[in-house]
């Protein structure tokens, strides 16, 4: 998977995200919203979704540990969102792959 070109540059923008979003809040006024499209949330999405579809046998079982991944399995949850969410144990602490 990182081999991977596009798994490498989703990568990289998402880990760029968070400093071109304050670096946007930085030179702008008060009250304006710099990230319309929630930059850092969505690049995480466009990542998970990407190994989720494209590396799908790469895809970490569920983590026992996790709630998020406990109750996906006791819904009925469309697979590939179940599998994004996994993917997100593959770069994201346990903190953040449960919040998505």
């Amino acid at each position: 998977m990182w081999s991977c070109q596009e798994c490498t540059d989703l990568y990289k923008a998402m880990k760029q995200a968070p400093e071109v979003v304050d670096a946007a809040r930085a030179e702008s006024e008060p009250g304006v919203d710099c990230d319309p499209f929630d930059t850092v949330v969505s690049s995480q999405i466009h990542l998970a979704r990407h190994i989720a579809t494209r590396h799908t046998a790469e895809v970490p079982a569920m983590d026992q540990g996790c709630d998020r991944c406990k109750s996906d399995m006791t819904r009925e949850m469309p697979v590939v969102l179940v599998l994004e969410h996994r993917a997100r144990h593959v770069f994201a602490p346990p903190s953040i792959a449960g919040l998505l």
